[in-house]
């Protein structure tokens, strides 16, 4: 591990879904990395935390965990043990499928973002590729989000993931208008 300062975010999907293991992560394994990031000393930092402390100089190491997608495997496995031992976290989620098969519901999500160590993040409406869609498209599926989340958990989450983690210079400034992370 590097020595550098700062913070180093760890993303997951989902947990113990053997079915898709390009986006799985066992959760004995899970166990095994948050018990090495203890062993070695380095602190989880918060969502607020990283929030408000993200453009000072870094001191040492931090862990930003952050989960993809609200699928329910996660809230099913891995949201008891975070919950209990309040490890912070984002939960990156897209409106169109929460209460599908295999997806949080609404319900479940209120019941995470209630607590002072998450956040709920904004990952788009569809979580389609949006690099392929036109400008329009684009934004009409972040304001249907944007609804979506204000009339579910009261507020429009102001930290944001590009599905897929790809984006084009019109979405990167869309995002950085309208988004504080």
């Amino acid at each position: 591990y590097s020595n550098d300062k700062g913070v180093l975010s760890i993303m997951y999907h989902r947990f113990n879904e053997s079915k898709y293991p390009s986006t799985n992560i066992q959760m004995d394994i899970f166990l095994k990395q948050i018990q090495l990031i203890k062993d070695l000393n380095y602190e989880f930092i918060s969502p607020n935390e990283f929030q408000k402390n993200f453009s000072t100089p870094k001191k040492q190491k931090k862990i930003l965990l952050t989960i993809d997608d609200a699928f329910l495997s996660f809230y099913e496995v891995a949201w008891p043990y975070l919950k209990e031992n309040k490890i912070p976290f984002i939960l990156f989620t897209s409106t169109e499928p929460i209460g599908n098969k295999g997806y949080m519901s609404w319900d479940q999500l209120k019941e995470i973002e209630k607590e002072d160590f998450t956040s709920i993040g904004h990952h788009s409406h569809s979580h389609e590729y949006l690099i392929e869609k036109s400008n329009k498209q684009f934004i009409l599926d972040i304001e249907k989000a944007n609804i979506l989340f204000k009339e579910e958990i009261g507020y429009v989450p102001n930290l944001f993931s590009y599905p897929f983690g790809e984006y084009s210079e019109f979405m990167r400034n869309y995002i950085s208008n309208n988004f504080n992370y």
